[in-house]
């Protein structure tokens, strides 16, 4: 198991936000990664990917992936 990200939310607290989401992405691809679980780590990749910055592409500041705040409870639940 790889160190755990930080959770941060928007202002309005409804989302997190695009650093944290992407950090959280690339963990998540790297966990199912180590249980060759290969589509949650093709899933849990292309987040990652569309979540980078780029030249020219700003990070967003605030999403919403139901599916990663789903995958963020179940790690952060016992913390």
């Amino acid at each position: 198991m790889n160190k755990v990200p930080y959770v941060e939310r928007g202002y309005d607290d409804s989302g997190l936000t695009g650093e944290c989401a992407y950090l959280w992405a690339l963990f998540l691809a790297n966990e199912a990664d180590m249980e060759d679980d290969t589509f949650g780590y093709s899933k849990w990749k292309s987040t990652a990917e569309q979540l980078a910055p780029a030249d020219g592409k700003p990070m967003p500041a605030v999403v919403h992936y139901a599916e990663l705040e789903d995958a963020i409870a179940r790690y952060t639940k016992d913390a």
